[in-house]
């Protein structure tokens, strides 16, 4: 068995926990693909004996991890969702299309939909049920902006099957973070020199195994982040009255967008952004700042916001 000759597959489920069968064109295109085939908690039977030695085990929630990035980049029609959509909204995101204009990706403190996983490994199928997932995203500068998902899922004993002919015809390329590619970086009213951008859904996976029920929820978000900036003159900029709290918490808004090209532009909007830490640091012999953020809710559910044009 080749361990680079894997695919995966996705489909959103109408009812949860039930195969939704996807097929090629479901394929999603994928970097560092892999998979904990059988995990959970386990139990000792702790049975008293004579002797000495180790006691047999029992797992009381099968389940199954599959982590994975994808490019991010659009769907290269402006107001058509992205190939990548039906994931992210099993990671607690609602899609909102206006054809011709924009797709628009904000946050639900509802239920999300669950998606089918069929990953396939040389042979083997590790078909997945009822998962959900966590993202973060992350644009560092001369790299190719990705999205990273956790999807945990319910566990079904993997069969033999071949490897399929999967279709990415949808997902269309990327374009790297550079000054050209990424022409907007703001926190407040601060134009931001920047080396990098990260951001962390946060999302609480949780599967419970219970009488009745057995199923993975996304239980809460707590949406976090960091960011690299050079470090510019105090008396032009002084980060660290915006990152200290003893005395008021500051939060300032965050907008990014990259791209260029219709079709293919990303735009992220965060009301209200509060840093926590601040550390200098060396980059190419130039002092930057690494410095962590929170994303805090302004109405609700509005923590972040994607615009895809």
């Amino acid at each position: 068995m080749f361990f680079r000759k894997k695919v995966l597959m996705a489909k959103a489920e109408s009812t949860y926990a039930t195969d939704s069968e996807p097929a090629a064109t479901d394929a999603v295109l994928t970097r560092n693909l892999s998979i904990q085939p059988y995990g959970g908690p386990v139990v000792s039977r702790n049975t008293d004996r004579s002797t000495l030695g180790a006691e047999s085990q029992i797992n009381t929630a099968p389940m199954v991890q599959v982590t994975f990035e994808v490019e991010a980049a659009g769907s290269g029609t402006a107001g058509a969702a992205p190939a990548w959509a039906e994931i992210m909204e099993a990671c607690g995101t609602l899609f909102t299309q206006e054809a011709g204009v924009e797709t628009v990706i904000s946050l639900i403190s509802t239920i999300p939909p669950s998606v089918t996983l069929r990953f396939y490994l040389d042979g083997q199928l590790h078909t997945v049920v009822g998962a959900v997932g966590n993202v973060s995203l992350s644009l560092t500068r001369g790299q190719i902006p990705a999205f990273s998902f956790t999807f945990m899922g319910l566990y079904i004993r993997p069969t033999t099957a071949a490897l399929p002919t999967e279709d990415v015809s949808d997902y269309i390329a990327p374009v790297p973070v550079t000054e050209d590619n990424t022409p907007t970086f703001t926190l407040g009213a601060t134009d931001l020199i920047a080396e990098s951008l990260t951001i962390d859904f946060g999302n609480n996976l949780v599967h419970r195994n219970i009488i009745g029920s057995n199923r993975v929820s996304v239980t809460d978000r707590n949406m976090t982040g960091s960011l690299v900036v050079e470090a510019p003159a105090l008396s032009s900029k002084n980060w660290f009255a915006d990152v200290e709290s003893d005395s008021g918490v500051v939060t300032r808004a965050l907008q990014l967008i990259h791209g260029t090209s219709a079709g293919n532009i990303i735009q992220l909007d965060a009301p209200k952004v509060q840093l926590t830490s601040i550390e200098p640091q060396d980059s190419d012999g130039l002092v930057t700042y690494s410095m962590n953020a929170i994303f805090i809710p302004d109405s609700g559910d509005d923590e972040l916001l994607f615009t895809l044009t």
